[in-house]
């Protein structure tokens, strides 16, 4: 599989958790940007407005923290595997998503 075709899937799967999902790797009013990177793989960051002068470091770092877990999760969850990048506010995603497994609903016994 392609990085873009990773991307795709990634982007696929944030959305449909509910995060809008900017093309551009600095979008100018902050939020949740994913782009490849054929070196790395699909890259996936968070950041705020950077032109906020009401920005205080801890309280970005706490948000930041919630929101890093939450994508993860929903990434892992989804069966990507997901690298964390130290001191940085990346994500990096090397491998598509395994199939999900297929739920077995039971007839309903109203309905025979």
């Amino acid at each position: 599989m392609d990085v873009a075709e990773l991307e795709n899937l990634v982007c696929r799967e944030l959305k449909d958790a509910g995060f809008a999902v900017e093309p551009s790797r600095r979008p100018a009013d902050g939020g949740l940007s994913v782009w490849p990177d054929p070196e790395r793989g699909v890259v996936v960051r968070w950041s705020v407005p950077s032109r906020d002068p009401s920005r205080e470091p801890a309280r970005h770092d706490t948000i930041w923290t919630a929101v890093r877990l939450a994508l993860r999760t929903i990434l892992c969850a989804a069966g990507f595997d997901v690298t964390e990048l130290p001191g940085q506010a990346e994500l990096v995603v090397t491998a598509a998503a395994r199939p999900r497994p297929t739920t077995v609903t039971e007839p309903d016994p109203t309905t025979r």
